[in-house]
């Protein structure tokens, strides 16, 4: 009896051992696992209204200081991700189906110093489904806004340029970056998990392609109603010449691309045409940026779409 007593307790000790570092596996798995799910919701969430962003261009004639549009990111130093950002993003869903609301709302992400006062921060969302009046650069405040993620150790936002080079700060109503988007962010955030300094989850990153691109509607407008070379971005004013240079642009009245060639001439196909020739390409553009990146840019013709998706068109239309 003595003996089976004494293997038994043997028996029940390893199986105890067991449990408890079974139990500490799993407890860390989960702390880590919870870690990681809070990241992606929340990446997920910043992301989901950056896909939304767009923007109408500013007519010529037009105050910039009475034209709401904008996307607007400021940080406390260019190679740093913004720290609030502005923009007006598609795809509010209307309150009441009966009242006349378009889908569009201006959206804003902050980033505030914690309530607990210990160093941590909070990021905020704003939003409002109707734009304003005239041109509105400030920020709402944390009283006008909603805690979406506490304890965060940081976060920032990086934009890339059509030119291919990264920013921590973006304005569309400059004259260097007039009327324009970027063409992908980077969100980069970290979270607090203890009182330590070396408590720190992350960073996690994401990449997020902007696939709505800058509407000209003015332009639109002008080519629908007959007028020659309003659409072509280096002739705002129509009158068929380069506006800084003042050279005639050659074949103005069809080049609405901008690349000084008759965007109807044989080669130059749309890039709903090229994927109707080789579907193969439409899996690839999804893959980049969803269905709505290529919705965004089926009526574009090759010679216009932007560099960093001209590798993604089938090789076959480029021949």
């Amino acid at each position: 009896m003595l003996a089976v007593i004494f293997l038994m307790s043997i028996v029940l000790f390893v199986a105890i051992d067991f449990y408890l570092d079974l139990s500490v596996a799993s407890n860390t798995a989960a702390e880590q696992t919870r870690g990681a799910r809070r990241a992606v919701g929340l990446l997920d969430r910043v992301a989901r209204d950056l896909e939304g962003a767009m923007l109408l261009k500013k007519p010529g004639a037009v105050d910039p200081i009475a034209w709401p549009w904008l996307f607007l990111a400021e940080s406390e130093s260019a190679e740093s991700g913004a720290d609030r950002v502005k923009f007006v993003r598609r795809g509010h869903h209307p309150n009441a189906a009966s009242a006349a609301e378009s889908d569009l709302e201006m959206v804003s992400w902050i980033v505030t110093p914690g309530a607990d006062g210990e160093g941590d921060l909070e990021l905020r969302r704003a939003s409002w489904p109707q734009l304003p009046e005239s041109l509105e650069r400030n920020f709402p405040t944390a009283e006008n806004s909603d805690v979406v993620a506490a304890g965060l150790v940081s976060f920032g936002i990086r934009f890339q340029g059509e030119d291919g080079s990264w920013t921590g700060r973006w304005d569309s109503t400059t004259l260097t970056g007039s009327s324009e988007l970027p063409m992908v962010a980077e969100i980069e955030v970290s979270f607090r998990t203890g009182p330590g300094a070396d408590d720190v989850e992350g960073p996690y990153l994401r990449r997020v392609v902007l696939p709505l691109r800058p509407i000209d509607l003015e332009g639109q407008l002008a080519e629908a109603a007959g007028v020659p070379g309003r659409t072509n971005p280096r002739d705002l004013n129509g009158d068929g010449k380069d506006d800084e240079t003042g050279e005639p642009i050659p074949n103005a009245a069809a080049d609405a691309s901008g690349d000084a060639q008759d965007d109807g001439e044989a080669g130059d196909m749309t890039v709903a045409e090229c994927l109707a020739m080789a579907p193969e390409g439409v899996p690839m553009l999804e893959s980049l940026g969803g269905p709505g990146l290529v919705a965004s840019v089926k009526s574009l013709r090759l010679s216009a779409v932007p560099p960093q998706f001209r590798a993604m068109i089938p090789a076959a239309c480029r021949q």
